[in-house]
């Protein structure tokens, strides 16, 4: 074997190594993702998306009411808090712009499953989801109530605002800054958490 070969045969074994890292799914019975360790995890999207789809069709058409947290009735930061506590084992609050404060910004071509994504539509000052895939999210809207919304829909894609990260899903690192950025603020002060 020459040299040039060992030397390639060595950097694929350091790459496979490095690829069978092994990830532990969330079952019923397992604590949440974020008690597992310290350092959150990489969690698989196929299955966040699955559980989230589940409980999509589990509370769909569960009427919005405002205040909400339960099946029985719900508003949109609230069935953020149910997702939160049910799937994604994060403790979030009850409001859309205490929410915009947690997670890691992420930038909308790079939503992935479990991702938040804010809203600033026109008949309302905010409103909140949680991405599924495929420009698919779920929220709870005053006229659906528990339903799956489009982000490629004209009015939520003029309306889109922000995502952000809260699972333990590589982050993309941004090239460079574009001069197109903005600034989001929350009703708790000016502080820059987006881009």
């Amino acid at each position: 074997m020459t040299r040039t070969m060992r030397i390639y045969v060595f950097l694929c074994a350091i790459y496979l190594a490095g690829c069978s890292q092994t990830v532990r799914l969330r079952t019923q019975d397992s604590p949440p993702l974020q008690a597992m360790s310290s350092v959150p995890p990489v969690a698989p999207a196929v299955a966040i998306e699955s559980e989230l789809r589940t409980f999509a069709a589990s509370w769909k058409d569960s009427p919005y009411i405002e205040g909400g947290t339960s099946i029985s009735g719900v508003d949109a930061p609230g069935l953020v808090v149910a997702i939160g506590d049910q799937i994604l084992g994060v403790s979030l609050p009850h409001s859309t712009a205490r929410q915009l404060g947690f997670g890691e910004e992420v930038e909308r071509n790079y939503l992935m499953p479990g991702d938040i994504i804010f809203f600033r539509p026109t008949s309302m000052p905010r409103h909140v989801g949680v991405y599924l895939s495929s420009q698919e999210f779920l929220h709870a809207w005053p006229d659906d109530g528990v339903s799956i919304g489009r982000l490629d829909d004209p009015y939520w894609n003029g309306a889109y605002w922000a995502g952000r990260r809260v699972l333990g899903y590589p982050t993309p690192v941004r090239d460079s800054i574009t001069s197109d950025e903005e600034t989001l603020s929350d009703s708790l002060g000016n502080r820059r958490v987006g881009w």
